[in-house]
């Protein structure tokens, strides 16, 4: 087909506008000049033929669709010239704590009707902008990860970036190696992600999954995320929109494969709102903490409201299955409310907390035929008297431990204690909480201990059946 005849149907091979597949050659002009002819022509498909085409910030714009060809590899280039400036747009994000620049591989802003789509890779040469670590502090095991690649100096940071954009659909292609987080969506209404495969080393210094940050209308599916920080994050830092700010909202995740050194599923950061998300048929599997729901994780935020979010049918192999916390430095009207967790199967090797301030509690927290087991030793008998860390890394000496809660119902809730120590404490610890329900437990002691089974101190208003 002619270089004619291919614009007329709406195809623009990249090769026809001179990118060279080398693996050596930067080819950003070529791409982008593919993507400008695309979307001057009224839209049509960007296409990517096998090869390994080197480049930096591409501009993805409206009614364009880049396709990846099976064989086809977009490679970050090394060079911080190759990239866009950090001021790109007022939206963009600049996190320098965490040694990150506001460059992107790719780049739509206020797109409508964009997609990447095909079985090729986009890749972000994560490996060019880390030093090596040595070959005995290298581990393929995400859970047992100890320390992360030192950054050399200036990175790139979300691999592939979509801000403010309607419509958006990311489909079948693999993301590797991003030097940062890998798949970010901003501002977004409308977005389907579809069989992504997310692949990072676990050494990854914030290597992301994917994060959706104040976004509506958003599904999650068929994806398998190997990633070297959170897999999947709900996030509400609206402050980032300015006045275009909204909720993270009607977002549903189902149907996907997760494995991390962090958290499996993560929900807060920022001072906004999420609520009324849907997680479901998950296997979160090597990976420290399984569910992370915190409303503050640190003095910079009031916190996010975090609410109506249900969890179900999810099987977790991890350290610590759940940590929900509203979080030492939370403040009104920042809350944490109305969870449910349903036909969860977690192993884990510490305890799971749900808490709650003082004169500040979460509410609604439900809890339906979860599995419990637990095993190993590595708890801590003195964290009763501790702040419970955001990470969920609290040696938790309690299948359950729940501490603030106004409305908790624990219904079939189950505790098996597999190969565990002596150190754990209780099956359930619930404390100075109101409105509990307790119905259709088991919950033996801890085995081999003079644990308690269920353990309820300074509690109002408690019915059990």
């Amino acid at each position: 087909m002619s270089e004619t005849q291919s614009h007329l149907s709406g195809l623009y091979d990249i090769q026809a506008f001179g990118a060279v597949g080398d693996g050596v050659t930067v080819v950003t002009e070529a791409i982008q000049q593919a993507v400008n002819a695309c979307h001057d022509a009224g839209g049509g498909t960007v296409l990517v033929p096998p090869g390994t085409y080197v480049t930096g910030t591409v501009y993805l714009k409206s009614h364009v669709t880049l396709h990846l060809c099976n064989g086809a590899k977009l490679l970050g280039s090394s060079r911080s010239e190759d990239y866009n400036a950090d001021d790109i747009f007022p939206e963009n994000p600049h996190f320098s704590s965490e040694n990150a620049s506001g460059a992107h591989l790719i780049i739509a802003y206020m797109a409508d009707h964009v997609a990447i789509t095909g079985e090729g890779v986009i890749d972000g040469n994560s490996s060019t902008f880390f030093e090596p670590l040595p070959a005995d502090e290298i581990t393929l095991s995400y859970r047992s990860k100890t320390r992360n690649f030192p950054i050399k100096g200036w990175r790139p940071a979300q691999m592939v970036f979509f801000c403010r954009c309607s419509n958006v659909s990311v489909r079948d292609v693999s993301l590797n190696n991003a030097p940062y987080w890998t798949l970010f969506f901003l501002g977004c209404r409308s977005v389907q992600v579809r069989g992504v495969r997310v692949t990072n080393p676990p050494q990854t210094a914030n290597g992301d999954g994917i994060d959706i940050d104040c976004c509506r209308e958003v599904t999650v599916s068929d994806c398998i995320i190997h990633s070297g920080d959170d897999a999947i994050t709900l996030r509400g830092y609206n402050s980032l929109l300015g006045e275009h700010e909204q909720p993270c909202e009607h977002v549903t995740i189902c149907n996907c494969v997760l494995s991390t050194p962090c958290c499996g599923m993560r929900v807060g950061v920022g001072g906004g709102t999420v609520r009324n998300c849907t997680i479901s048929n998950l296997v979160i599997k090597d990976t420290r903490t399984g569910i992370n729901i915190i409303s503050a994780y640190s003095a910079k935020w009031a916190g996010v409201t975090i609410e109506n979010v249900r969890f179900s049918n999810v099987s977790m192999d991890t350290v610590v299955p759940l940590n929900i916390l509203l979080g030492e430095h939370a403040r009104p009207p920042a809350a944490v409310r109305d969870l449910s967790f349903s036909h969860l199967r977690a192993i884990g090797r510490q305890g799971s907390y749900i808490g709650g301030n003082e004169g500040q509690h979460i509410s609604g927290i439900h809890l339906h035929e979860v599995d419990l087991v637990m095993t190993g030793n590595d708890v801590d008998q003195g964290f009763a008297e501790k702040t419970p860390s955001p990470t969920g890394s609290n040696g938790v000496p309690a299948a359950l431990w729940v501490r603030h809660v106004d409305g908790l119902r624990l219904s079939g809730l189950r505790v098996e204690w597999q190969a565990a120590g002596d150190a754990w404490l209780a099956g359930i610890v619930v404390e100075r909480s109101g409105g509990v329900s307790l119905s259709e437990l088991e919950v033996p002691p801890p085995a081999g201990a003079a644990g308690e089974s269920v353990r309820i101190e300074q509690v109002r208003d408690v019915r059990v059946r």
